[in-house]
């Protein structure tokens, strides 16, 4: 198949899912850090933002090429990482670009972007039931947000709200990326990935 069709193959939009090192199987996510990114894929030109309190140069835009399963950015062979092909239609793992870890990505359906007339977190508190246990969350103010459940010692929590594409993304620490896909009244519909999408509600409290 002719590069140009290869790189059409990755058009969309793509959410960090989860990290696995070499000696882990593809199923077993790596402890640590929350693995926050977004890749935005148009033929031969990428977009791949990173949460901006974890990284320095948080975004980066460039040319790249496939080459058979290598991913090489701007035809400098030096900057290449290994492109594993899909895992499914909607899944790819890429190896090594930022780290000696594999990074899953989803791609997102359009169906996930967020119709509703723009809305602020900002100075709000919300309640998240996720599985067996309850987290509450304050967003403080544009940055820094705390949690019942999550303290990181003396540092901050962080968070960033970025939209790509039409998706209303949010980053923190400890937590993989939302989805943020709609508010109905006090209730935020949201998504997020790790080996299989999951949804959930975050509801607004006093």
């Amino acid at each position: 198949m002719p590069s140009c069709q290869n790189e059409k193959k990755l058009n969309g939009t793509w959410i960090s899912a989860y990290q696995y090192g070499e000696n882990d199987s593809l199923m077993e996510s790596t402890t640590g850090i929350p693995f926050n990114e977004v890749f935005t894929f148009n033929n031969d030109t990428f977009n791949l933002k990173q949460f901006k309190y974890q990284m320095f140069n948080d975004e980066r835009t460039d040319i790249f090429k496939l080459k058979g399963n290598k991913f090489v950015i701007a035809d400098n062979e030096s900057y290449f990482s290994d492109v594993i092909e899909p895992l499914t239609n909607d899944s790819i793992v890429i190896n090594g670009l930022n780290s000696v870890l594999n990074g899953v990505y989803k791609r997102l359906a359009d169906s996930l972007k967020n119709k509703t007339p723009e809305f602020k977190l900002i100075g709000k508190k919300f309640v998240r039931n996720y599985r067996k246990w309850t987290d509450t969350i304050h967003f403080v103010n544009d940055s820094v947000y705390t949690s019942n459940n999550w303290t990181m010692g003396n540092s901050d929590l962080m968070w960033e709200r970025i939209n790509k594409n039409g998706f209303d993304i949010l980053f923190t620490d400890i937590y993989p990326p939302f989805v943020i896909k709609k508010r109905v009244g006090k209730d935020i519909f949201i998504s997020t990935f790790k080996y299989k999408k999951e949804d959930y509600i975050l509801t607004e409290i006093e």
